[in-house]
């Protein structure tokens, strides 16, 4: 696989784990009709370490790409 490959599949990773809290809240309290329970479970702490996660996977994705990019350029010079 490519750097640009991988750069994106790091940032299509990035994008799933940024709305994993949301889709996983709903999933458990599908069978529930209280809203509460849905809130509760995304203001607990998972959420902050999803959003850290999710940040680490983005700087990666957007490191590849770049690196990419450069050694491209670097090549056509």
């Amino acid at each position: 696989m490519s750097r640009r490959g991988v750069g994106a599949a790091f940032c299509f990773l990035a994008t799933f784990l940024y709305i994993l809290p949301n889709l996983l809240a709903a999933i458990i309290t599908s069978g529930s009709a209280h809203f509460e329970t849905y809130t509760f479970l995304l203001n607990k702490n998972i959420v902050q370490q999803f959003n850290e996660i999710t940040v680490l996977t983005l700087v990666v994705g957007l490191f590849y790409l770049l690196w990419a990019e450069i050694s491209e350029f670097r090549k056509k010079k």
